[in-house]
């Protein structure tokens, strides 16, 4: 065994016992005596050369951290421990050079700052004024107060002690809301009271409009103004902002004021505009037998458009109706009107009232002109008449040549043919005018109740239950409704003069029965009768 032992030995190369060491582990053949396995199994020369080898290494006698680095983790651990120990101080009490909402508040707890903000609830006021208001909010008024945990758990979120290098060195400013909780209703009772002790003699604002300007014969656009009206909403709205932030006094501005809600730019206005101007621009001329009657104007016009709250715009199809039976007709109508003109005799007469003449057909010609106007279309208009008279002549004769002519001054009668040629006349006994009978004047026709052998009935005007005459008469000529008309009366032995001033008719003109005759076989229906003084 020691043979073996000093031979493996032997068999060693020389040289430096590292490389020895290093040499790689011997194989033992499979095929050794069990002497030899054994003996290979107990060899102690590799062994201890494994651990020559392992002793030996130059590294393992000199490994370990440097000194510089050495140092340097020390000196991150001393700095580690002030910064871990600043973080757990300063998340106990703040840090050095912290504000809350401007005042000092180093080294204090955010608890202790947080109570002494609450204290200051009790005795909180808001100051509120400008544009002609004065209310002064307190605490006791709205149910003032505040929540101290909730302040103390933001002033310790704000102040952030992981930052606690930089924030000491730069300061650490601290703001924070007090978070008042308050009754909301209250607090809107004592603005509305305030706003509407001040609305109560304010102006309002007025939206910006459309008008018709006379002059440029247009609708412009008229500004909006401001007005001194506070606006409840606005004011409620800032004053609560105050209370949240803390404020103690308040001066509103002229957005608390009521805002117009139509500028002088709104598109809307300016399409408004635009569509009352097109109607402007229809102008209607009216006419009668082609000849220009009237003009309707821009004037005329603006006066029938309306422009509603949502700058609508619209024709009022019911004022131009109005007009054109009212104002038109009174100007153009002829039937009542006075009319002045010179008999054929040579007498100059004026009269008045009657039933001939020309009636505008004012809803019609209204439907017409609401059509032009509103398709902003100009045009000329033949006036429609309900009725017509020979000829248009406002303020003078418009019956023709052919007609009656009854005198009452006279007591006569005359009847001129379509030359005006005197074709009949008579004297007559007109309506009594002692007792009021008097034969009304004015400009009428034959209407078609003439006929003849007639029975005129009377009123009972004396009360006996019986009509006061009735009367046989041939020939009825009627010309104001069925009522009064020209007719024989065979009662009667004179005519003329002074008679039908006491012993005149019921308003009929009493004629001599041959007369009487006569005008019946000259005249028709629809033949002018002119009666006058």
């Amino acid at each position: 065994m020691q043979d073996d032992k000093d031979k493996r030995q032997g068999d060693a190369p020389e040289g430096d016992p590292a490389k020895t060491v290093l040499a790689p582990k011997p194989i033992v053949p499979t095929h050794l005596s069990h002497d030899a396995s054994v003996g290979a199994h107990h060899h102690d020369g590799p062994s201890r050369s494994r651990k020559q080898s392992r002793g030996d290494r130059p590294h393992s006698r000199k490994g370990g951290i440097p000194r510089g680095a050495k140092v340097a983790l020390v000196c991150a651990g001393v700095v580690g421990g002030v910064y871990l120990g600043g973080v757990v101080a300063w998340s106990r009490v703040l840090m050095p050079n912290t504000t809350v909402n401007g005042e000092d508040a180093s080294l204090k707890t955010a608890q202790s700052v947080a109570e002494e903000k609450a204290s200051t609830v009790s005795n909180y006021s808001l100051a509120v004024s400008g544009e002609g208001l004065s209310l002064t909010v307190g605490a006791s008024d709205i149910d003032y107060a505040s929540g101290t945990d909730t302040i103390a758990q933001a002033i310790q979120s704000a102040s952030n002690a992981w930052l606690w290098p930089v924030k000491v060195a730069r300061g650490n400013n601290i703001t924070v809301s007090l978070s008042p909780s308050y009754d909301k209703d209250k607090l809107a009772a004592l603005v509305k009271a305030a706003v509407d002790k001040v609305n109560a003699s304010a102006t309002a604002p007025t939206n910006a409009t459309i008008a018709y300007d006379s002059s440029s014969k247009t609708y412009a656009i008229t500004a909006e103004q401001q007005g001194t009206a506070l606006d409840e909403s606005a004011v409620e709205k800032a004053v609560e902002a105050a209370i949240d932030s803390g404020q103690t006094t308040l001066e509103l501005g002229s957005d608390s004021l009521q805002q117009p809600t139509v500028t002088k730019d709104d598109e809307n206005l300016k399409t408004a505009a635009s569509t009352a101007n097109s109607y402007l621009a229809a102008t209607q001329t009216l006419t009668v037998n082609g000849s220009t009657a009237a003009t309707v104007d821009a004037d005329t016009i603006s006066k029938w458009v309306s422009v509603g709250d949502d700058l609508s715009v619209s024709l009022d199809t019911n004022a131009i109706t109005t007009w054109a039976t009212g104002d038109l007709s009174k100007q153009y109508d002829t039937v009542g009107t006075s009319r002045t003109y010179t008999t054929p005799y040579g007498k100059q007469v004026t009269v008045s009232g009657g039933t001939y003449g020309w009636v505008l057909d004012g809803s019609s010609l209204a439907q017409t002109l609401a059509a032009n106007i509103q398709a902003g279309k100009a045009a000329s208009v033949e006036i429609p008449w309900k009725t017509s008279a020979a000829t248009y002549n406002p303020g003078g004769a418009d019956w023709g040549s052919r007609y009656i002519d009854c005198d009452l001054s006279e007591q006569h009668v005359r009847m001129y043919d379509e030359s005006g040629n005197l074709i009949w006349e008579s004297d007559c006994v007109s309506g009594n005018t002692s007792k009021g009978h008097g034969t009304p004047e004015g400009v009428y026709t034959i209407d078609s109740y003439m006929g003849t052998n007639q029975t005129l009935i009377g009123e009972d005007e004396n009360g006996d239950g019986e009509p006061d005459y009735k009367s046989q008469v041939s020939y009825w000529m009627p010309f104001v409704g069925n009522m009064v008309a020209f007719h024989d009366a065979s009662w009667r032995s004179s005519f003329g003069g002074t008679i039908y001033q006491t012993d005149g008719s019921h308003g009929c003109v009493n004629l001599p029965s041959d007369a009487a005759k006569t005008l019946y076989s000259l005249v028709k229906v629809g033949d002018v009768v002119v009666v006058h003084s």
